[in-house]
Formats: C-alpha cells, sequence, structure tokens
C-alpha cells in the first residue's frame, strides 16, 4: 500500500512539472550543473563518421541494449543563426546509472549547418544520498563555441517520473522545459526501428561579443563625424575589448 501511494505521489508531481511546461520562447538554453564525473579532452573520444557511439555495443555489457540516436543543433541567441565548429562534450551513466571514466563520454563539433548528432543507449536512475529519490535519466552536455559563453547543462526524457521535484538533486534543473526532450521511434529505409530524440542547444552571446557588437553599432553612426572622432572611439572599442578579454575569459 506504501508503495503504491508513493508510486500515485511521483505520477502527480511528475504531472505538474510538464502541465506547467509552455512553448518555448527565444532564450539561451537552462545551464545545470556540471556533477562529478566530467573529465577533461584527454580522457575523452572523438565522436566522428566512424565512431558516432558514446556508449554502446563496443562493450559487452550494452550488446543487448538497444541504441537511441541524440541530435539537434547549435543557434547563437537569436534562436536563427547557426553556430558551427562547436565542441559538444557528452558524457551519461550506463542504463545501471553507473558512471565510467573509460566510456560513455566524447566530444565531437557541430558540422557547417551547425547540427550534430550521435548513438547512445538510454541512461538509468541513479540515487544520491539516503532516501527514496533518484536522479532522472540525463544526458551532461559542455558546449564550447567561439564568440558565446560556455553551456554546461544536462539533457532529460520527457515521461520520466523523477523530473522535477522528485529530482534527488534540489540544486538541479531537471524542472526546466528547454531540457526535458521527447522521445520518439524513427522508422527507416530497411523497416528497422530505434528511437531518437531531438535536443537543440542557443548559446549566450560572450562579453566580448557583445561589446563588438556596441562598438560596431556605434561605427555605423559615426559615419560622416570628424575622423579623430572616429579614431577616438575605436580606441576605446580596443581597449574595451582588451579589458574583457583579460578579466573575462
Amino acid at each position: 500500500m506504501i508503495g503504491l501511494l508513493r508510486i500515485c505521489v511521483l505520477l502527480v508531481l511528475f504531472s505538474v512539472v510538464h502541465s506547467t511546461c509552455q512553448p518555448q520562447r527565444c532564450q539561451p538554453t537552462d545551464p545545470d550543473v556540471l556533477g562529478p564525473y566530467y573529465i577533461n579532452l584527454k580522457g575523452q573520444k572523438a565522436l566522428n563518421d566512424t565512431n558516432m557511439t558514446l556508449c554502446g555495443p563496443a562493450l559487452s555489457q550494452f550488446r543487448h541494449l538497444p541504441l537511441m540516436k541524440v541530435k539537434g543543433h547549435i543557434y547563437d541567441e537569436d534562436c536563427n543563426t547557426t553556430l558551427s565548429n562547436t565542441l559538444i562534450e557528452v558524457w551519461q551513466a550506463d542504463n545501471a546509472g553507473v558512471y565510467h571514466w573509460q566510456t560513455c563520454r566524447g566530444y565531437m563539433k557541430s558540422d557547417r549547418n551547425g547540427s550534430y548528432e550521435f548513438w547512445t543507449i538510454h541512461p538509468g536512475w541513479y540515487a544520491i544520498g539516503q532516501g527514496s529519490l533518484y536522479r532522472p535519466a540525463h544526458i551532461h552536455f559542455k558546449v564550447t563555441a567561439n564568440g558565446h559563453d560556455i553551456l554546461v547543462t544536462q539533457m532529460y526524457f520527457g515521461g520520466d517520473v523523477y523530473l522535477g521535484l522528485n529530482d534527488s538533486c534540489q540544486v538541479c534543473s531537471s524542472d526546466k522545459c528547454d531540457l526535458i526532450t521527447t522521445v520518439v521511434t524513427v522508422n527507416t529505409a530497411t523497416n528497422q526501428q530505434h528511437n531518437e530524440v531531438n535536443f537543440d542547444v542557443i548559446l549566450k552571446r560572450d562579453i566580448v561579443t557583445r561589446v563588438a557588437q556596441v562598438f560596431d553599432q556605434d561605427n555605423e553612426e559615426m559615419e560622416g563625424f570628424p575622423v579623430d572622432r572616429q579614431k577616438r572611439a575605436a580606441m576605446d572599442y580596443a581597449n574595451y575589448r582588451s579589458y574583457f578579454k583579460r578579466d573575462h575569459n
């Protein structure tokens, strides 16, 4: 009886998270915690055309598990301009909720259209500390693009009962609608099926880029002004750019 009651409470709280989700506005993707299992690029594998699998059948314990495609685009904060050559680092727990230091982590770069994709297994739940709540299934992302703030976030799956208030991580962002994806089943030309999720990322421009845009706009408005005033404006821009690169990178 207690177990049934607990399940009912979880489902009610899950429905609250999804009932409050509204159509997405144009705004930078919400950040999330980095977590304790990130390692730098030297410990990651490159995901490319010859090996696009993050976590899958290369290891015997995963061979019986179906693969899922994760794909999306990287956008500028205008939500229209795609960002090519963006570094995308991803890592996750396996189906049992266990992190590995040698696998289930990797990196890739977005193509000339700003798109990316990789294959993986569905990550499992795991508990944090004592209690009956778990972390919802998620994949970690760290996205780095020139002229934009670095984004650290997590991608979640719609339908997970541990989203939002049920998340054992009280400081995580599993209640953010833009981080929750919808899993769909795709039929291929060879009558095969696989699950697929789309996760688009919108990056915020960094302070140096913002300063440059302000000065570019001012320079356009200053056409026709005396040359010495235009030179002073150019020097101001150079000084501001040097300051922000030194103290804010």
